[in-house]
């Protein structure tokens, strides 16, 4: 059930902000149990930055927002879908998705539609390009194996990489912080939860894990700035979650990142796109050829 959060970017739902007080405690854990209690489950994800020092993110994260669609085959509550989850991401520019993934079965289908990509800041196209582009790729869907991915990803590495060993890493971080959070207390607002923290005690939680792996024996110290952790309830299932960072930057003032999410649990299943194209591998290096 953790995983399955996290990947979804709910960050403050996923951490399970703990309390001192027992009865605030399981009230937020029913609450972030609620997620993974349906066979659905939706996050519409947008981010926003303040900051006068990194003005050109500001538009960059204004035009973009992520949809995130899980079900349980099986029908049974997500939290026991055995990592056998359908998923679906869409990436959309300006409210017109730009990449549309799923992942069904054994099975990745994408599809992109980049006639929304000029209207992205900073992305210096002409239509012609896109056009052609478009021929190609543009609101088809595409199949690809996992077992191909894997393949073609594992050839495609400059070195090796020993996936055991970095999830082990993931994990080690993310429980690192979790516990972090789960010893912090958190307070009682209108319609939910909040916590916040120091970014230095976020450096300390994860810098035992960093140290093993950089050989390192110090971490960085007097790290500025806070994180606000929102949870917003109704009744006992969990609707909204938010992270925010508010760090120092120069002489500017105050960066200030934040990260929200709505949460829905609506019943809408995750299918097959009927007639994609199927890569092989010989598909694949015909592109690579192309590409070349």
């Amino acid at each position: 059930m953790r995983r399955l959060l996290l990947i979804t970017g709910v960050i403050a739902a996923s951490l399970g902000l703990s309390a001192c007080g027992t009865s605030t405690t399981a009230s937020i854990n029913q609450s972030v149990a609620s997620l993974g209690a349906s066979a659905f489950l939706q996050v519409h994800l947008t981010g926003s930055v303040a900051d006068a020092g990194v003005m050109r993110a500001r538009p960059v994260l204004k035009s973009l927002s992520v949809d995130m669609r899980y079900e349980n085959p099986s029908g049974g509550p997500l939290s026991q879908s055995s990592d056998k989850a359908h998923v679906e991401v869409v990436v959309n520019l300006r409210g017109r998705a730009l990449a549309d993934l799923r992942e069904v079965g054994s099975n990745i289908y994408v599809k992109v539609d980049l006639s929304s990509l000029p209207t992205f800041p900073g992305v210096n196209i002409t239509p012609e390009q896109i056009a052609a582009a478009q021929l190609v790729v543009g609101g088809r869907w595409f199949e690809l194996s996992k077992s191909l991915l894997g393949a073609v990803a594992s050839h495609s590495a400059a070195a090796p990489v020993n996936a055991p060993a970095t999830q082990e890493v993931v994990r080690k971080v993310i429980d690192a912080i979790v516990a972090m959070i789960d010893s912090s207390p958190v307070r009682a607002i209108a319609g939910g939860y909040s916590e916040r923290g120091t970014l230095q005690s976020v450096v300390d939680a994860i810098s035992p894990t960093i140290a093993k792996l950089t050989h390192s024996t110090t971490g960085p110290k007097f790290v500025k700035g806070t994180y606000t952790l929102k949870l917003t309830t109704t009744g006992s299932s969990a609707t909204d979650a938010s992270i925010l960072i508010n760090a120092p930057h120069g002489t500017v003032g105050d960066a200030r990142v934040s990260l929200s999410a709505i949460i829905t649990l609506a019943s809408d299943a995750i299918s097959a796109p009927i007639g994609a194209t199927i890569f092989t591998p010989a598909l694949l290096q015909q592109l690579r050829s192309f590409a070349g």
